[in-house]
């Protein structure tokens, strides 16, 4: 136990520094930066095959490693396997590179996406991040063959797992730039995202699935060609499906049934005008529909011959989608758009471009804001053992990991890290006992944040599970009344009413949605008004 508290002691102090939290492994900005590496002889295919397969399975069970570490055995891998005798891939830089502004095209040079060495910082954490969302989407997807079935189930895992916030914006501009820069795997542990995070991570997780999914943006009706972004899409049975991040919810097609196609929404002006509430208009009309763009979702390292190379060479259970195609996404897509105004022009999303300027530009700032955001991962606890206090371990970190594995159950899996991250009052004055009284104060307040998220996690987990019951003691009960001004207040009481609509309670879910403030307000409206009508129509005619 004494080992425990003195870990516990460094890591506060490490906090009261300002040192950053997890996901980074170095505070400097990437400027294109290598670590010089030895070059070894052309080696077998075996071995090139270990080097490459070892640096990912890493990646994939950090919760068994030691972060820092555990990227530097990455980076050391892939540039041996790198100068091992790799064979090249075709390989040209996407036209559609050219669509964005050129204060986004100068943050990743033409000769860094050319180059086949790799970044000591950036890459592994690209990786890393890709092979949760790989993950994510075998996890989420199950047994659905069908792709629209498949969609539907990442976009709820998206909407329920990512609490939403309004920040940062989709557009940025100098009034409202943003300040939560987080890269796609920061999203993921935080487990909050913006309406443009949210489909960040949305598209990732259908590439990983193998699905198409676009940004559709919408053009002003004087020929302005200035693409706004507007929602996902998904391209699958000949069609665009449409789905709204900022409301959580899929554009409902005709009358109100299944899920809305551009097609339908703009030949039915009323699919649009049914997502209007009193006193607010929905901003985009059936006529906008008919001068849509194609934005297609593309991190500069997704360009990149490097990661063509990797993904060209991963096979079996380490195969993941590392690369982007823009110009074939915006073809399949323009074939199932309406074209009223000429075909519809396409381009790079700036979005992901814009996160990796922010954080070069801002690196100081992002990396505080990163390591407020996460600091409650970064806690270390007693794991527990049958024989009592095991190794030290990060319970929230590790149930994060567990979870994007799909391994919930068991003393290996989410659900059991999630529990030890909620240690009982006696186990935390134990551990402050020994600390000088600010880094005590600093622990306990990382702890009881710490709970509050594994509380709240621990009913976003058994809601996807479908166990209602135990969802609504966790978000309702132990989140909402126990502590209402917390973080998660907002996405508490809007995940409670799912699992209050589910056990047939639809006037505790309208009132939880009717008393929604946050920025997924209006589609709580809408979905309370869904409740309402629902219930009419159940009701026995006078």
């Amino acid at each position: 136990m004494m080992r425990a508290q003195a870990l516990i002691w460094m890591f506060v102090g490490g906090m009261l520094t300002g040192l950053a939290g997890c996901g980074e492994t170095s505070p400097e900005p990437s400027t294109g930066r290598q670590k010089t590496v030895r070059a070894v002889p052309v080696v077998s295919a075996e071995v090139r095959k270990q080097l490459l397969d070892g640096a990912v399975s890493v990646l994939g069970r950090l919760d068994d490693f030691e972060e820092a570490a555990a990227y530097e055995q990455v980076f050391d891998r892939l540039n041996q396997w790198s100068h091992a005798g790799v064979a090249d891939v075709p390989w040209t830089a996407d036209p559609l590179i050219e669509s964005l502004p050129e204060g986004l095209r100068e943050i990743v040079p033409a000769e860094s996406l050319a180059g086949s060495t790799f970044d000591a910082v950036d890459d592994p954490t690209f990786l890393r991040d890709q092979r949760w969302m790989s993950d994510l989407a075998d996890s989420i997807r199950q047994d659905a063959v069908d792709d629209l079935e498949i969609a539907q189930r990442l976009f709820s895992w998206t909407i329920r797992s990512l609490a939403l916030v309004s920040d940062p914006p989709m557009q940025p501009t100098a009034d409202n730039p943003g300040s939560r820069w987080l890269r796609s795997g920061e999203i993921l542990l935080s487990g909050r995202a913006s309406a443009a995070q949210r489909s960040w991570v949305f598209l990732d997780l259908l590439r990983h699935a193998g699905l198409q999914g676009v940004m559709l943006a919408t053009r002003a009706a004087d020929g302005d060609q200035t693409l706004v972004p507007w929602v996902p899409a998904v391209v699958a049975d000949g069609e665009a499906w449409l789905f709204e991040p900022a409301y959580g919810m899929a554009i409902p097609g005709p009358g109100g049934e299944g899920i809305a196609t551009a097609r339908q929404a703009f030949e039915d002006p009323s699919i649009l005008e049914a997502m209007d509430l009193d006193g607010r208009q929905y901003p985009v009309r059936a006529a906008d529909v008919g001068r849509l763009g194609v934005l297609v979702s593309a991190a500069p390292a997704s360009l990149s011959r490097r990661m063509r190379l990797v993904q060209t060479s991963l096979v079996g259970g380490n195969a993941m989608s590392l690369v982007v195609d823009p110009a074939t996404a915006v073809e399949a897509t323009a074939a199932v758009l309406p074209q009223a105004d000429g075909p519809p022009p396409g381009g790079l999303w700036m979005f992901p471009w814009e996160c990796e300027r922010m954080r070069r530009e801002r690196s100081a700032e992002l990396r505080a804001e990163v390591a407020r955001e996460l600091a409650p991962l970064s806690v270390q606890l007693p794991e527990p053992s049958a024989n009592g206090a095991g190794r030290l371990f990060r319970p929230l970190f590790n149930a994060r990991i567990r979870e994007f594995r799909g391994e919930l159950d068991g003393r290996g899996g989410a659900k059991f890290a999630y529990l030890a991250a909620r240690p009982s009052e006696q186990t935390i004055r134990r551990l402050m006992s020994t600390m000088p009284p600010q880094q005590a104060g600093l622990l306990q307040q990382l702890v009881g944040q710490m709970k509050e998220d594994a509380t709240y996690y621990l009913g976003v987990v058994t809601l996807g599970e479908g166990e209602y019951e135990a969802a609504i003691d966790f978000l309702d009960r132990m989140t909402l009344e126990a502590s209402p001004d917390s973080r998660w207040a907002d996405a508490a009481r809007i995940n409670a009413a799912k699992a209050y609509a589910a056990i047939g309670n639809p006037e505790r879910a309208r009132e939880l949605l009717e008393a929604d403030e946050s920025p997924q307000r209006f589609g709580s409206r809408l979905a309370a008004r869904g409740l309402s009508v629902a219930d009419e129509s159940d009701s026995p005619a006078p």
